[in-house]
């Protein structure tokens, strides 16, 4: 197995051995004891008839079953059960009750997870909706989304009433105050008392253009005027209760279209376990075994296979929801196991009844399955006795793993900075206990910048113009200044596929005597250099467990042919894996040599109407670097190599009516274009950048990022730019930036002509989209034009957010379209490693342009 994934056998993971019970012959689960069972409960039901119950075909109880139901011991319910079960109508060859049950469910759970949401009651009881209209106006109302059923009638109200918890339908009793924000009912209050001294409309239609079409399906204007004709409670509260006519809803129900199913994963056996106590908690273990068959495979680059799979889950407790989560499994599939074990760990309150509902899909297939299960937690863990480790199961744990540190006494802490990319200036904070340090050093990169003799220990040091891998540290020094104790922070560290590259010396040179050399490292996700070595021809002359890597060499004088010099650099991770660069130092007048230099452009091919162009042969494309024609080694339409495309939104206050539809947009767009193979991450910008999820290829977590987003702060446009694309370092191929905007920046630390230069070097592809941007604002326009231009992009400048959807499928189309055209850089002897070399594609044809970026640097 990969040593890189973070699961492994599960012989090697000391602290899960006790998961090995549920492989345990006679081994079966202890019930937890209770004073006093309520039979009429259903949690203490029998799993089938939960089920039932909680997740769906209960809407369909009258309440005179229901109190059968209750009142039944678990052998008469199932009687129960069975008998309502029954064909309805026996003169059709299937069970539609049956049929419709089951279609129903999925339909339901495809979306939400629990039937907690009344949004899943909806679906199960009505089917599908004509529409769905989502009210995205953040500062004036809670999470809305109107659901309209019939042509031409009010829609329904579905409203989230705090963050996180399921949405309910609205209901008059309600009041209309449980749908505005907290902020927005004082506005509002205070524009009711002051109304005589206040001109024009009531805040919040000023701000949501929804809120004049609230006030009609409510029949409420704002809190306090009422209409007469407006909706009553036992007319909305009918949409949820259970049909009369049970055998018309089960043929409607039977004949509901899905579209496109998720295939079912089999979970083979689910086993509960309480091993060990946390805090005030009893850790409540869930153990799902999947036979291997079951779930595919994927291969990327030279790692080995692995699975991919990803749990979502819900914990219920008394019919609220208590927690939610997300797990995600990366497991090597290396050894070809027989079995994957899927740990799934809650901290839950001991002599406590949950529910527990989870989703499980393979990443790869997309086959998934729906499971719910009770947990009555004990005072206390269960003991779980040692057993035999089988072979061939691979027992995979979650992904949510921390890790602290704690200063003692006499130590300095450097507290981390919040965000992955640092730019300019950064304030660097120190922790100090103890009383033998009075001055603090501060350094970057071995420099020293300053020195603070008494509390606060900070400084704000200087970092690179553009954000590259540099290490910050700290030492806090005695009274005599010695060195008491120190910290560091490596920030800016590039992530990807591992890759060591030499950036010094440049090449081409004929180099002796002192010579400084340096490397970059990318090291993958989850992964650290454990060291990176340093060879002048076969001899190893300098070892660096840390940044920088950076060293000088004594590189001898070239006095015959054979005195070549080159310099080897091996970086190597933690879990020993290895990768090197080699640079020829100086190199004989009287051989020949050649820099062979591969150039990869992707291209998009469009006509006069921007519409992409495809199935064009090699003979039509020339490519140009600096002018000089080239010859095209390779070529071809790319429709399936992986994709990695990061989303960056504008989230400053003047985004405040459109960031609810961009939100929107982009999750569909990334969930539409992102396939296992491809990875995504996403940050916002305001005052700053932030990043809201890191690359990965779990879109599900990206888009879940997003949902959080609010509008309110000033625009640091250039520092996004810059920020984003340091995410795209260490990774190869496809690459694509989507850049939402609504304005000037006015944040910066960064000036634009830096951001463009650091984007041309980037070498990913910006797609632009300036939102309500006036024809006047000439100066966005050109910023967003150009950074989209350089680099083989296209801009968008559209009036509403509405328009988002379009511009997406647009970018789609370009990113699963484009030709992929190498060739081997044919240069002068006089060129130099640190120029810019411009490159254009031509292409033949009528109306036919090229884009690609406008070059690069080597």
């Amino acid at each position: 197995m990969d040593a890189r994934t973070p699961q492994t056998k599960l012989f090697a993971w000391a602290p899960v051995l006790a998961l090995a019970l549920l492989f345990a012959v006679g081994i079966c689960r202890a019930p937890v004891a209770r004073a006093a069972e309520v039979p009429s409960d259903p949690m203490s039901w029998p799993p089938e008839q939960q089920e039932f119950w909680f997740e769906g075909p209960g809407l369909l109880v009258d309440r005179e079953l229901e109190d059968r139901l209750r009142a039944a011991d678990d052998e008469e319910r199932a009687e129960l059960i069975e008998e309502f079960l029954r064909d309805r109508s026996p003169q059709t060859p299937a069970n539609e009750l049956r049929e419709g049950i089951g279609l129903r469910r999925r339909l339901a759970r495809r979306d939400f997870l629990t039937f907690l949401d009344d949004r899943a009651k909806l679906l199960f009881l009505h089917g599908k909706p004509l529409e769905v209209e989502p009210v995205d106006c953040d500062q004036t109302f809670r999470p809305i989304e109107l659901w309209t059923y019939t042509e031409g009638a009010q829609p329904l109200i579905l409203y989230q009433p705090q963050a996180e918890r399921p949405y309910r339908l609205w209901l008059p009793l309600d009041s209309k105050r449980a749908l505005y924000t907290d902020e927005m009912v004082y506005w509002l209050e205070q524009f009711r008392e002051l109304r005589s001294q206040i001109r024009g409309r009531r805040i919040d239609l000023q701000l949501c253009r929804l809120a004049s079409r609230i006030d009609d399906i409510t029949g409420i204007g704002g809190l306090h005027e009422f209409r007469a004709d407006r909706p009553g409670n036992e007319h909305l509260l009918a949409r949820l209760r259970a049909p009369v006519d049970l055998e018309a809803w089960a043929k409607s129900a039977a004949a509901t279209p899905l579209g496109d199913v998720p295939a079912e994963l089999a979970v083979e056996d689910v086993e509960l376990l309480f091993p060990e106590r946390r805090g005030q908690r009893i850790v409540s273990r869930l153990v799902l075994t999947v036979p291997a068959d079951q779930l595919q495979t994927i291969v990327e680059g030279d790692r080995p296979p692995e699975y991919r799979v990803q749990i979502e889950g819900l914990v219920q407790f008394e019919g609220r929801l208590f927690e939610d989560f997300r797990m995600r499994y990366q497991i090597g599939a290396e050894d070809d196991p027989e079995k994957v074990a899927l740990v799934v760990d809650r901290a839950l309150r001991p002599r406590r009844d949950f529910q527990v509902h989870l989703r499980v899909r393979d990443e790869i297939s997309g086959a998934e399955t729906f499971l719910v299960r009770a947990l009555s937690v004990p005072d206390n863990p269960t003991a779980v006795p040692e057993v035999a480790v089988p072979e061939r199961v691979v027992v995979a744990l979650g992904d949510q793993m921390s890790a602290q540190r704690v200063a003692g006494r006499d130590a300095i802490v450097l507290v981390p900075p919040e965000t992955d990319v640092v730019l300019g200036l950064w304030r660097a904070d120190t922790l100090v206990s103890g009383e033998r340090i009075q001055s603090v050093r501060f350094l970057v990169d071995g420099a020293v910048q300053f020195t603070r003799s008494r509390p606060p220990f900070s400084a704000e040091v200087r970092l690179a113009l553009y954000p590259q891998e540099q290490v910050i540290r700290v030492e806090g020094l005695d009274a005599e200044g010695e060195l008491v104790a120190s910290d560091e922070v490596l920030v800016n560290q590039q992530r990807g596929e591992l890759r060591v590259q030499i950036t010094e010396p440049d090449r081409g040179g004929n180099l002796s005597g002192r010579v400084e050399a340096a490397a970059e490292v990318v090291v993958p996700e989850e992964r650290r250099v454990e060291k990176v070595e340093f060879y002048l021809n076969e001899e190893l002359v300098a070892v660096r467990e840390a940044p920088p890597w950076r060293v000088v060499l004594d590189v001898p004088e070239m006095r015959s042919q054979q005195d070549l010099a080159y310099l080897t650099v091996i970086a190597e991770l933690d879990d020993g894996a290895r990768a090197e660069d080699v640079r020829f130092l100086n190199v004989s007048s009287y051989s020949d040599t050649v820099d062979v230099d591969l150039v990869e452009l992707y291209t998009t091919v469009t006509d006069r109407s921007n519409r992409v162009v495809r199935g064009l042969g090699k003979d039509l494309f020339q490519v140009f670097e600096d002018g000089r024609q080239q010859e095209i080694s390779k070529f071809e339409l790319v429709e399936d190599l992986p994709l990695t495309v990061g989303v960056t939104v504008d989230t400053s206050g003047s985004m405040i009516e459109s960031l609810g539809e961009a939100r929107r947009t982009a999750i569909a767009f990334l969930d539409n274009i992102i396939t296992p193979k491809d990875r995504s991450f996403a940050v916002s910008f305001a005052d700053r950048p932030v990043l809201l999820m890191p690359r990965t290829s779990d879109v599900g977590a990206v888009a879940a990022a997003l949902e959080d987003l609010t509008a309110v702060g000033s625009t640091s446009l250039h520092d996004a730019v810059v920020t984003s694309l340091y995410y795209f370092r260490g990774v190869r191929g496809r690459r694509a930036l989507i850049l939402l905007s609504d304005g000037e920046d006015t944040a910066s630390t960064i000036p634009y002509r830096d951001a463009l230069e650091y984007a041309r070097r980037s070498g990913v592809a910006i797609f632009a989209i300036g939102l309500d941007i006036g024809r006047l604002d000439i100066d966005v326009r050109r910023k967003l034009n150009e950074l989209a231009h350089e680099t083989g992009g296209r801009s968008f400048f559209i009036r509403r957010a509405e328009e988002l959807d379009g511009v997406y499928d647009e970018i789609e189309q370009e990113l699963r379209s484009q030709y992929l055209i190498a060739y081997n850089a044919d240069r002068p002897d006089s060129s130099t490693e640190a120029e810019f070399r411009e490159v254009e594609v031509k292409v033949q044809g009528s109306g036919l342009e090229a884009r690609t970026i406008s070059g690069y640097y080597p």
